[in-house]
């Protein structure tokens, strides 16, 4: 099969999983009104490699490195800075051309391409084997893949092996000749519920009495034992919306439950290795803000254009308070941006693997969410109180009140004021609704912490040669000695 259509991605969602939204049980996910927004977006991302502009195509579509078969280029293990800069051109391109991001195939190869930098550390063939099958399992059939990492982790205060339940982090709770058995939950989860293939890793460093807890695999989400609890979403556009002529592009989050799942031998990556389950976490983490900073580019740059445009659109791009936060504005995005291309010219190689910079993609990473509410600060300052109090479209195409709408809504002469709802509409969904607050509770803590991602600036920051140039500039040692 190699590259399937957008239909043949629907067909295979309705395989009797379990999937529950607001306290319902969904029989067909692609037709559900919040959850078929996360199946056309993903569905959305077919599309691409199916497109019939060469440029496009090119991108997103690449050749089996023995057959030559044309595959998704997510599929090809970065061995190069090259195929560092395809991935987040591959992610950019899908937000600019589809409006969204359809995430999985991104995630899901963070977790296998971490996968395979373990396995060849460990030196285990088995492993090897286990990661180089599935991957050729996601190239042969073109699956949407989840990643299940974050435990639901009960007392943060207690160990995995101390919590009330067990089951509070994911773990080994048999195993015999066939393949193991496993319980706990993973939460949230992007895509899980419209993902063909749910790959798991542990979410922590764990303890020589934690083996049970080191364990990695990939399994079906129509499993025996899996259910998926979803939240809600926005849901399509509603007609009192001002919006572009596109579809929503949004993607739901969801508990993965696990309850007594068998997954069999051949689907391992990891079982017990304990010694090695903070690489794994370690690695597929920094593939992963890699992933989160790459997407986020985009994100803030329409951000920023809605800043611009706000204030032309109120008279006051040339006041001199305005261009200050505009300049704030313009130097949080190029630095994300510059951070982001650094992170994938600068890699740290595992064997042939590639893993993007991880001082860098941290220090992206890092900037992104810490400055991200002053940002949006930024924006709604620039962009007034209206963001809060704008009449809705709604209210525009109404006869009886349409006339006063057009006369004191209006902004600068040389805008309309339709021009000017549409703009207040589109930097009202970033920085004044349900959706902005979600994203903000995200920034923070989607792809790890702040705190995870200065722990990790930590490690990989050379500590020890800053001390021996300031002991060298202070005397204490030769300037030979450093």
């Amino acid at each position: 099969m190699a590259i399937r259509t957008a239909d043949e991605y629907k067909k295979s969602l309705r395989d009797g999983r379990r999937v529950y939204i607001r306290g319902q049980k969904v029989d067909d996910i692609t037709k559900h009104p919040i959850l078929g927004v996360t199946v056309d977006t993903i569905a959305a991302g077919y599309e691409l490699t199916a497109s019939k502009d060469p440029a496009v195509r090119d991108l997103f579509v690449a050749p089996h490195p023995k057959t030559g078969e044309p595959v998704n280029r997510y599929f090809i293990t970065p061995k190069n800075k090259e195929d560092l800069a395809n991935r987040t051109k591959m992610i950019q391109r899908s937000i600019e051309i589809i409006g969204g991001l359809p995430f999985g195939k991104d995630i899901g190869t963070d977790c296998l391409n971490a996968a395979f930098v373990v396995a060849g550390q460990m030196g285990k063939k088995q492993y090897q084997d286990n990661a180089v099958n599935f991957l050729e399992h996601l190239r042969k059939n073109d699956l949407h893949t989840c990643g299940a990492v974050t435990c639901v982790k009960g007392d943060r205060s207690k160990e995995p092996s101390k919590q009330k339940h067990p089951d509070y982090y994911l773990h080994v709770v048999d195993k015999n000749k066939e393949g193991i058995v496993v319980k706990g939950a993973k939460i949230h989860i992007t895509s899980a519920p419209a993902a063909n293939e749910i790959i798991v890793v542990p979410t922590r460093q764990m303890r020589e009495d934690e083996g049970d807890y080191a364990v990695s695999f990939a399994i079906p989400a129509n499993t025996k034992g899996i259910t998926f609890i979803c939240r809600g979403g926005r849901g399509t556009w509603s007609d009192h919306e001002f919006h572009a002529d596109r579809p929503v592009r949004e993607l739901t989050e969801a508990i993965i439950i696990f309850d007594n799942v068998f997954v069999p031998w051949e689907r391992v990556f990891m079982c017990g290795e304990w010694q090695y389950s903070m690489l794994l976490a370690y690695t597929f983490a920094t593939f992963h803000r890699f992933t989160a900073i790459s997407y986020k580019v985009p994100a803030v740059e329409v951000m920023a254009g809605c800043a611009v445009a706000m204030a032309k659109y109120n008279g006051l791009d040339k006041v001199g308070h305005i261009r200050d936060k505009l300049a704030d504005i313009a130097a949080y995005v190029e630095t994300l941006r510059a951070l982001t291309n650094a992170a994938a010219n600068d890699p740290v190689m595992y064997g042939d693997i590639a893993v993007p910079n991880p001082l860098i993609a941290n220090m992206a990473k890092l900037h992104f969410a810490s400055k991200y509410h002053a940002f949006v600060e930024l924006i709604q300052d620039i962009g007034g109180g209206i963001l809060a109090t704008a009449p809705d479209k709604k209210d525009w195409e109404n006869p009886d009140i349409h006339d006063y709408l057009e006369h004191y809504l209006g902004g600068a002469d040389k805008y309309s004021t339709l021009d000017r709802l549409k703009m207040i509409h589109e930097a009202m969904r970033h920085v004044c609704s349900h959706e902005s607050a979600f994203h903000e509770v995200t920034t923070v803590h989607a792809e790890g912490s702040m705190a995870a991602q200065k722990m990790m600036i930590l490690v990989e920051s050379p500590l020890q040669r800053y001390e021996m140039m300031a002991m060298a500039a202070a005397g204490i040692i030769s300037s030979k000695q450093h």
